[in-house]
């Protein structure tokens, strides 16, 4: 065993090598920008496959991104290289319980291949094993709609290449539960052709909530894209001159919500912008602010 410490100023490494097999010698590895290059000397012509842990070899994958002398049959010899794109795989982050696990298959005479006896044999890896490169975030969210209602709520969610998030929001103000609402009016308070007699002090009661689910996919390196679903509900009554209410309609919508933006990391700040529209009648401007809380 022997431990390698790398960093940059984005990123943070510790590769920790398993035990390879006999054919796979003199492992060495370098952090070369977000690129990690692995050299290994091969005694036999074999296939070579390398395996990535992330939790101190709890679980392996093979679904990392790595090219060279990796994943297909290798002439022996000293000095192969393998390039892993770590950066694309783990964007920013600490990750001091890295393993490398080297399996290899010998390639006989004949072209057929022979699998070394021991604990590290190609049939004992299992890909869905692998769990650690998700990553979870939380954010406080506000937002402003063009019913005139703020509203405030949080989110959370996990992501890889993609993930999913879920979001609840909720108006300030629940004053519009439990008051007798007896018609509906226009956006400029007309019932039908008739302008009745409000409230001269413009007394209002308003309530809004909405809750969503989406799918999260990466754009780029700490850029992903969002997109949801739900139900929304905003709700605006104004008091007529006689102590009833009546709903705006040009105001207030319930129905489905539909969502989408845009997701930043920052080395761990997450910020979030999102439109979002219920029934394509209420128009909202969302900002998301938090944290991701794992690697």
């Amino acid at each position: 065993m022997r431990k390698i410490a790398l960093f940059t100023i984005c990123l943070f490494m510790g590769l920790q090598m398993a035990e390879a097999q006999d054919h796979v010698t003199n492992i060495r590895a370098k952090q070369e920008d977000k690129t990690v290059t692995i050299k290994y000397d091969l005694k036999v012509r074999s296939e070579v496959k390398l395996l990535i842990s992330l939790d101190d070899g709890l679980h392996y994958t093979d679904t990392m991104k790595v090219t060279g002398n990796v994943n297909k049959v290798v002439p022996a010899g000293k000095n192969k290289i393998i390039r892993w794109q770590a950066f694309k795989d783990l964007g920013y982050g600490d990750y001091p319980e890295i393993r490398f696990k080297f399996i290899t298959k010998e390639e006989s005479a004949n072209g057929s291949s022979k699998v070394p006896k021991g604990r590290n044999r190609l049939s004992g890896f299992r890909p869905g094993d692998y769990r650690g490169s998700m990553k979870f975030f939380a954010t406080i969210d506000g937002s402003y709609n063009s019913s005139g209602i703020p509203m405030v709520g949080f989110t959370v969610g996990m992501y890889d290449r993609l993930g999913w998030y879920v979001t609840l929001m909720t108006g300030l103000d629940f004053d519009y539960m439990g008051y007798q609402v007896v018609d509906h009016c226009k956006k400029d308070g007309y019932i039908g052709e008739i302008l009745p007699f409000y409230n001269p002090e413009r007394v209002s009661k308003i309530s809004a909530v909405s809750g969503m689910a989406g799918g999260i996919m990466q754009l780029s390196e700490g850029l992903y894209a969002k997109a949801g679903v739900g139900y929304g509900m905003r709700s605006v009554a104004w008091q007529l001159w006689e102590g009833d209410y009546v709903t705006n309609d040009g105001f207030s919508a319930h129905g489905v919500d539909v969502g989408a933006g845009l997701l930043l990391d920052m080395n761990r700040f997450v910020m979030t912008l999102d439109g979002v529209t219920t029934n394509f009648h209420v128009f909202e401007a969302r900002l998301g602010l938090g944290f991701r809380f794992t690697k």
